[in-house]
């Protein structure tokens, strides 16, 4: 079978550890005797590159303007051209969007913490002056928590919300404090001109958020996350420890893979959320709300070489958890289950 695929490389230069799938994914697909295809989803004849093509592979990112493309090529490839596709809808429609997430979760009964978006200012400011703090305040999109900030009082969020249902915002990490002081407004115009940049550049990777806000329960005694990472049956796990002097884990870089310390109701709750979605990939943020277990973020892709430290992973056998030994290459696994969903269309075809 010929396999498209588009490369991807998303290795981080302060770290200097590899992170691309698309090599692997081309060496196994070729151990297994099928043929690979490169392609170039930014070239205009995209869909004629693809003819002929039975399945095709993208793991795309959060930056670069990948997401533009992702969410109006992926549904035609899977959908009209009738391709195997990773990811597909399922598993990365809702990738980067924390809305959409929240709707999502909370449609399929996953719990999460207490949320509530605003998309209009005036019911935004009445229900901030009455809430209890302190809240949480997210953009829908960002990593390593980049966009992750806590409100403290009443005064803080109705700034937030004059900011976003005004002028805007492209990263919270970019306001050192509530949006409407002038000092800061000093410093963000004489770094520019220090640097020699327009005072209105900004990285490509960050869009403009206006005219919503997301607020969300803030939960305090979590030091540390379990991220899972949950691929068919399989389920990986670790913990991610908080900054110092900081509720956020996500990012920190301050990670434990030692199974021990993963809660197997974690582990339960990762595949609950994936047979719920129907996902190929799923990874999730999970934090504890008293004894209760609940949901922060999902993400379709990660971060593979961490996954790949884990000395093992779960998998689930009727209700049962099974642990296997041995470290595994998150792209091996999808690449396993990615030809068997090509068999089984090939199957189908011959019934």
């Amino acid at each position: 079978m010929l396999i498209a695929i588009h490369p991807d490389d998303y290795m981080n230069p302060k770290i200097g550890k590899p992170d691309a799938s698309s090599p692997r994914w081309a060496d196994l697909l070729e151990k297994a005797g099928h043929e690979v295809k490169w392609v170039n989803v930014y070239r205009a004849d995209i869909l004629e590159q693809l003819k002929g093509c039975d399945g095709f592979m993208w793991r795309w990112a959060h930056f670069g303007g990948m997401g533009q493309i992702a969410h109006r090529l992926l549904p035609v490839i899977e959908r009209e051209l009738g391709l195997v596709v990773y990811p597909d809808q399922a598993t990365c429609w809702h990738y980067d969007d924390k809305i959409a997430q929240y709707y999502l979760l909370t449609a399929a009964g996953i719990p999460m913490p207490d949320t509530w978006i605003w998309f209009d200012k005036a019911e935004a400011s009445d229900w901030a002056r009455k809430a209890d703090y302190p809240l949480v305040i997210k953009l829908y999109a960002g990593a390593s928590s980049t966009n992750v900030r806590l409100v403290n009082s009443a005064d803080d969020a109705a700034a937030w919300i004059e900011r976003l249902f005004g002028q805007g915002v492209y990263s919270l990490a970019s306001v050192s404090r509530a949006p409407w002081g002038w000092k800061r407004r000093i410093r963000a115009a004489a770094k520019s001109l220090l640097l020699g940049r327009p005072l209105n550049e900004r990285r490509s990777q960050w869009h403009l958020h206006k005219n919503y806000v997301l607020f969300q329960e803030f939960l305090p005694d979590n030091p540390h996350d379990t991220r899972v990472t949950v691929i068919g049956r399989r389920a990986f796990g670790y913990r991610r420890f908080n900054r110092p002097n900081d509720f956020r884990a996500s990012g920190s870089g301050n990670f434990d893979t030692d199974p021990k310390g993963v809660e197997l109701e974690a582990v339960r709750l990762g595949f609950r959320v994936a047979e719920k979605l129907g996902t190929q990939s799923i990874a999730i943020d999970v934090i504890q709300r008293g004894t209760e277990r609940v949901v922060t973020e999902l993400s379709y892709t990660y971060v593979m070489w961490i996954v790949q430290t884990c000395p093992g992973h779960w998998e689930i056998e009727g209700q049962e958890l099974v642990w296997t030994d041995g470290r595994m290459w998150p792209e091996e696994a999808q690449i396993q289950d990615f030809l068997a969903r090509l068999e089984n269309r090939e199957k189908s075809k011959r019934n």
